[in-house]
């Protein structure tokens, strides 16, 4: 028996896990692609340094080395930028603290001479507390904790300890793909290298989509765009919300050229927003790690749920799609300029090619040295 609990906003999400983190006496694993020396992060790092969990552990992925507050930090922008190069010392101070304080600390995918592994990020966002599991899209940082965003709270040991060996396979660098089903909750592991597998289960539930499909990311691209327009021509409604205040533009700009083409409705939310999720005949509710991208789909480490529960499908209908329509601006109120259109769809066809390749770079997880 699993229990179910949608967690919305950062703060609902992080009141509910510090009680879980001080709880725990067996074992406490944190997995986040960004976990920064900031506002957000510091108490998350005072928690699992608190924690009398036996056996603590953290994964934090190498793109926290390279990007802070959202910025990339080696360019000469961020050389000059004293606030952004103090939170850089105080993000690798955390990391020492943390274990000092007795957690084992590794990194997941160094990047390379060149950069050369960038797209093959672990983005999987977890925390294993005992019999309890998070996941969903939160990140520790002050700019992750200000979007809207979401986790699920599964308290049972069937779903804890599937997450838990996850966590422990990724941090002997050693991350597997597999998938369970839990009545009412299927998870799935995807390890970055044969994602396209690991994707087909909810391939096959928007293809076999009659009844309608909402999408919600900030950066929804091919080929999930693709399924959906196969949606769209056999005449299920297909419904797509993001944010108008993208941090990624460009991606926004080539989603709405799609989106005209093929006659999707978008609703674009006037702020950032960094929700993620799928409904699929009001019956299946896709959440997890994956923004339901080309970069997802090609060379990212991703943790994903399929939930069937009636209950919670309609607590994430009450609590996040119903106030997020009303939040959005009219369809149709905006379009970009057919140049931008043109030109994002380009960059970011371009940009699947270098990331396609990324998944073959290695998996591994380093110990933080300071």
């Amino acid at each position: 028996m699993i229990d179910l609990e949608l967690l919305v906003g950062a703060g609902d999400f992080w009141a509910r896990a510090a009680q879980d983190i001080a709880r725990a006496r067996r074992r406490l694993y944190v997995q986040a692609m960004t976990f920064e020396g900031d506002a957000a992060g510091r108490p998350v790092a005072a928690a699992i340094a608190a924690s009398p969990a036996a056996d603590r552990r953290v994964l934090i992925d190498c793109y926290s080395l390279h990007v802070v507050s959202d910025r990339f930090v080696h360019g000469p922008a961020a050389l000059l930028n004293r606030a952004l190069r103090d939170e850089v010392r105080a993000t690798r101070a955390m990391y020492g603290e943390m274990a000092k304080a007795g957690a084992r600390v590794r990194l997941t995918n160094p990047v390379g001479p060149l950069f050369w592994r960038y797209p093959a990020r672990n983005h999987k966002k977890l925390i294993v507390a005992d019999d309890v599991a998070y996941v969903g899209g939160i990140n520790f940082s002050d700019h992750n904790f200000a979007w809207p965003d979401f986790m699920i709270r599964l308290e049972g040991a069937a779903a804890a300890d599937l997450l838990a060996r996850d966590f422990e396979a990724t941090f002997a660098g050693a991350p597997r793909p597999w998938r369970a089903d839990l009545g009412e909750v299927q998870l799935i592991s995807l390890d970055g290298r044969s994602n396209a597998r690991g994707f087909a289960p909810v391939m096959d539930l928007i293809e076999s989509a009659r009844v309608g499909i909402t999408v919600i990311s900030p950066y929804l691209t091919f080929p999930f765009t693709d399924a959906l327009a196969r949606a769209s021509a056999r005449g299920t409604p297909v419904r797509l919300i993001t944010p108008f205040a993208n941090n990624k533009p460009m991606v926004r700009d080539a989603l709405l050229a799609v989106a005209e083409r093929v006659g999707f409705e978008v609703r674009l939310l006037p702020e950032m927003s960094h929700l993620k999720a799928m409904l699929i005949d009001d019956e299946a509710l896709v959440v997890g790690s994956s923004n339901f991208d080309f970069v997802s789909l090609a060379a990212e480490e991703e943790l994903m749920a399929v939930i069937a529960a009636p209950a919670l499908i309609e607590d994430f209908r009450r609590r996040i799609l119903d106030p997020a329509l009303a939040a959005a601006l009219p369809a149709g109120a905006w379009r970009p300029s057919p140049l931008a259109a043109h030109a994002s769809e380009l960059v970011l066809r371009l940009a699947a090619r270098r990331v396609h390749g990324a998944r073959f770079a290695p998996r591994t997880a380093v110990d933080w040295d300071g």
